[in-house]
Protein backbone atom coordinates (compact mmCIF):
# COMPACT_ATOMS: atom_id res chain seq x y z
CA UNK A 1 0.00 0.00 0.00
CA UNK A 2 2.93 2.31 0.40
CA UNK A 3 4.31 1.68 -2.42
CA UNK A 4 0.97 2.24 -4.41
CA UNK A 5 0.62 5.49 -2.58
CA UNK A 6 4.43 6.47 -3.54
CA UNK A 7 3.82 5.64 -7.30
CA UNK A 8 0.56 7.82 -7.23
CA UNK A 9 2.27 10.88 -5.33
CA UNK A 10 4.85 10.72 -8.14
CA UNK A 11 2.77 10.46 -10.70
CA UNK A 12 0.72 13.23 -9.82
CA UNK A 13 3.94 15.18 -9.02
CA UNK A 14 5.36 14.64 -12.66
CA UNK A 15 1.89 15.67 -14.12
CA UNK A 16 2.06 18.89 -12.83
CA UNK A 17 5.13 19.90 -13.88
CA UNK A 18 5.10 22.25 -17.24
CA UNK A 19 5.73 20.34 -20.16
CA UNK A 20 9.00 21.03 -22.57
CA UNK A 21 6.96 20.49 -25.84
CA UNK A 22 6.66 23.11 -28.22
CA UNK A 23 3.23 23.92 -28.82
CA UNK A 24 1.74 25.78 -31.47
CA UNK A 25 1.76 28.84 -30.76
CA UNK A 26 4.68 29.31 -28.52
CA UNK A 27 7.34 32.31 -29.06
CA UNK A 28 10.62 31.73 -28.77
CA UNK A 29 12.86 35.02 -28.26
CA UNK A 30 17.15 33.66 -28.51
CA UNK A 31 19.64 36.49 -27.91
CA UNK A 32 23.85 36.38 -28.18
CA UNK A 33 26.91 37.36 -30.41
CA UNK A 34 26.65 36.61 -33.79
CA UNK A 35 29.31 37.25 -36.45
CA UNK A 36 29.26 37.68 -40.40
CA UNK A 37 32.23 36.31 -42.01
CA UNK A 38 32.10 36.96 -45.73
CA UNK A 39 33.61 34.68 -48.32
CA UNK A 40 36.82 34.84 -49.61
CA UNK A 41 37.70 36.34 -53.10
CA UNK A 42 34.39 39.01 -52.68
CA UNK A 43 35.59 41.40 -55.83
CA UNK A 44 34.56 40.29 -59.19
CA UNK A 45 38.08 39.40 -60.72
CA UNK A 46 37.23 40.53 -64.06
CA UNK A 47 35.52 44.20 -62.46
CA UNK A 48 39.46 44.36 -60.74
CA UNK A 49 40.86 43.51 -64.18
CA UNK A 50 39.05 46.36 -65.87
CA UNK A 51 40.62 48.72 -63.45
CA UNK A 52 44.12 47.50 -64.27
CA UNK A 53 43.96 45.47 -60.11
CA UNK A 54 45.37 42.29 -60.70
CA UNK A 55 45.12 41.02 -56.68
CA UNK A 56 42.14 40.06 -54.96
CA UNK A 57 39.30 42.22 -53.11
CA UNK A 58 38.47 41.17 -49.92
CA UNK A 59 35.64 42.35 -47.27
CA UNK A 60 36.35 41.57 -43.21
CA UNK A 61 33.63 40.03 -41.20
CA UNK A 62 32.46 41.35 -37.80
CA UNK A 63 30.65 40.76 -34.82
CA UNK A 64 27.36 42.06 -32.92
CA UNK A 65 24.61 41.54 -31.01
CA UNK A 66 22.14 38.90 -32.79
CA UNK A 67 18.61 38.44 -31.67
CA UNK A 68 16.13 36.10 -33.45
CA UNK A 69 12.13 35.70 -32.94
CA UNK A 70 10.67 32.18 -33.34
CA UNK A 71 6.75 31.66 -33.81
CA UNK A 72 5.83 28.08 -33.46
CA UNK A 73 3.15 27.48 -36.49
CA UNK A 74 2.88 23.89 -35.47
CA UNK A 75 4.56 21.95 -32.86
CA UNK A 76 7.22 20.92 -36.10
CA UNK A 77 7.31 24.46 -37.94
CA UNK A 78 8.20 27.73 -37.31
CA UNK A 79 8.35 31.05 -38.48
CA UNK A 80 12.26 32.94 -37.70
CA UNK A 81 12.86 36.83 -38.02
CA UNK A 82 16.85 37.72 -37.15
CA UNK A 83 17.94 41.04 -36.80
CA UNK A 84 20.95 42.19 -35.21
CA UNK A 85 23.00 45.83 -34.24
CA UNK A 86 24.31 47.13 -37.64
CA UNK A 87 27.23 45.31 -38.74
CA UNK A 88 29.96 47.07 -40.33
CA UNK A 89 32.66 46.05 -42.57
CA UNK A 90 35.69 47.35 -44.59
CA UNK A 91 36.13 46.40 -48.90
CA UNK A 92 39.80 46.35 -49.07
CA UNK A 93 42.29 45.69 -52.18
CA UNK A 94 45.81 44.85 -51.97
CA UNK A 95 45.10 45.48 -48.20
CA UNK A 96 44.61 49.01 -48.93
CA UNK A 97 40.37 50.06 -47.86
CA UNK A 98 38.94 50.87 -50.76
CA UNK A 99 35.40 51.58 -49.02
CA UNK A 100 33.32 51.34 -45.50
CA UNK A 101 30.21 50.21 -44.74
CA UNK A 102 27.18 49.41 -42.57
CA UNK A 103 24.51 46.99 -42.92
CA UNK A 104 21.68 45.24 -42.05
CA UNK A 105 20.59 41.74 -43.02
CA UNK A 106 17.01 40.72 -41.60
CA UNK A 107 15.99 37.37 -42.41
CA UNK A 108 13.36 35.76 -42.42
CA UNK A 109 13.01 31.74 -42.86
CA UNK A 110 10.30 28.65 -42.19
CA UNK A 111 12.22 26.05 -39.67
CA UNK A 112 11.60 22.45 -39.69
CA UNK A 113 12.15 20.77 -36.53
CA UNK A 114 13.58 17.53 -36.70
CA UNK A 115 12.76 15.79 -33.29
CA UNK A 116 9.95 15.00 -31.22
CA UNK A 117 8.66 18.15 -29.81
CA UNK A 118 8.74 16.74 -26.10
CA UNK A 119 12.72 16.09 -27.28
CA UNK A 120 14.90 18.57 -24.73
CA UNK A 121 17.12 18.68 -27.64
CA UNK A 122 15.90 20.44 -30.80
CA UNK A 123 17.90 20.48 -34.03
CA UNK A 124 16.46 22.42 -37.03
CA UNK A 125 16.74 23.67 -40.67
CA UNK A 126 15.33 26.82 -42.66
CA UNK A 127 15.17 28.18 -45.62
CA UNK A 128 14.30 31.62 -46.28
CA UNK A 129 14.87 35.37 -47.47
CA UNK A 130 17.08 37.95 -46.60
CA UNK A 131 17.02 41.73 -47.57
CA UNK A 132 20.48 43.54 -46.75
CA UNK A 133 20.42 47.40 -46.83
CA UNK A 134 23.76 49.21 -46.66
CA UNK A 135 24.04 52.51 -45.02
CA UNK A 136 26.94 55.04 -44.30
CA UNK A 137 29.03 54.21 -46.31
CA UNK A 138 32.65 56.23 -46.56
CA UNK A 139 35.87 56.07 -49.02
CA UNK A 140 36.22 55.59 -52.94
CA UNK A 141 32.79 53.98 -52.94
CA UNK A 142 29.99 55.81 -52.14
CA UNK A 143 26.86 53.35 -52.64
CA UNK A 144 26.57 49.84 -52.33
CA UNK A 145 22.96 48.74 -54.04
CA UNK A 146 20.52 46.96 -51.86
CA UNK A 147 20.45 43.03 -52.14
CA UNK A 148 17.64 40.39 -51.91
CA UNK A 149 18.64 36.91 -51.27
CA UNK A 150 18.20 33.43 -50.03
CA UNK A 151 19.23 32.21 -46.96
CA UNK A 152 19.75 28.41 -45.74
CA UNK A 153 20.08 27.76 -42.24
CA UNK A 154 19.94 25.56 -39.62
CA UNK A 155 20.66 25.31 -35.16
CA UNK A 156 20.16 23.37 -32.37
CA UNK A 157 18.08 24.27 -29.44
CA UNK A 158 18.61 22.55 -25.65
CA UNK A 159 15.96 23.12 -23.61
CA UNK A 160 17.39 23.76 -20.05
CA UNK A 161 14.20 24.17 -18.32
CA UNK A 162 9.97 25.00 -19.28
CA UNK A 163 11.10 28.23 -20.22
CA UNK A 164 14.70 28.96 -20.92
CA UNK A 165 17.13 27.21 -23.19
CA UNK A 166 20.19 28.01 -24.88
CA UNK A 167 21.07 27.85 -28.78
CA UNK A 168 23.27 27.33 -31.53
CA UNK A 169 22.87 28.64 -35.23
CA UNK A 170 24.21 29.02 -38.74
CA UNK A 171 23.34 30.82 -41.86
CA UNK A 172 24.21 30.88 -45.41
CA UNK A 173 23.25 33.91 -47.24
CA UNK A 174 23.04 35.25 -50.05
CA UNK A 175 24.27 38.79 -50.17
CA UNK A 176 25.23 40.26 -53.93
CA UNK A 177 25.89 44.14 -54.17
CA UNK A 178 27.49 46.51 -56.85
CA UNK A 179 29.29 49.36 -56.17
CA UNK A 180 27.79 52.64 -57.49
CA UNK A 181 30.35 55.71 -58.08
CA UNK A 182 33.34 56.45 -57.54
CA UNK A 183 36.70 55.13 -59.22
CA UNK A 184 35.16 51.75 -58.22
CA UNK A 185 31.64 52.36 -60.00
CA UNK A 186 30.21 48.95 -61.26
CA UNK A 187 32.20 46.63 -59.33
CA UNK A 188 30.64 43.33 -58.01
CA UNK A 189 30.61 42.43 -54.52
CA UNK A 190 29.75 39.35 -53.57
CA UNK A 191 29.65 38.96 -49.84
CA UNK A 192 27.51 36.04 -49.72
CA UNK A 193 29.03 35.22 -45.60
CA UNK A 194 28.66 32.73 -42.97
CA UNK A 195 26.80 33.70 -40.08
CA UNK A 196 27.17 32.42 -36.74
CA UNK A 197 25.53 32.57 -33.57
CA UNK A 198 25.72 31.99 -29.88
CA UNK A 199 23.01 32.58 -27.40
CA UNK A 200 20.32 31.96 -25.31
CA UNK A 201 16.84 32.91 -24.95
CA UNK A 202 13.38 32.10 -23.36
CA UNK A 203 9.92 30.14 -24.64
CA UNK A 204 6.52 32.49 -23.92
Amino acid sequence: MKLLKTLLASAVAISAMPALAYEAGDIVVKAGVINVNPKEDNIDQKDLAGLGITTDGQVSDDTQLGLTLTYMVTPKVGVEVLAATPFRHDVTVSGNKIAETKHLPPTVSAQYYLLDPASKIQPYVGLGVNHTFFFEEDGAAPHLEKSWGLSYSAGVNYDIDERFLANVAVWKLDIDTEINGGPADGVDVEIDPLVFMVGAGMKF
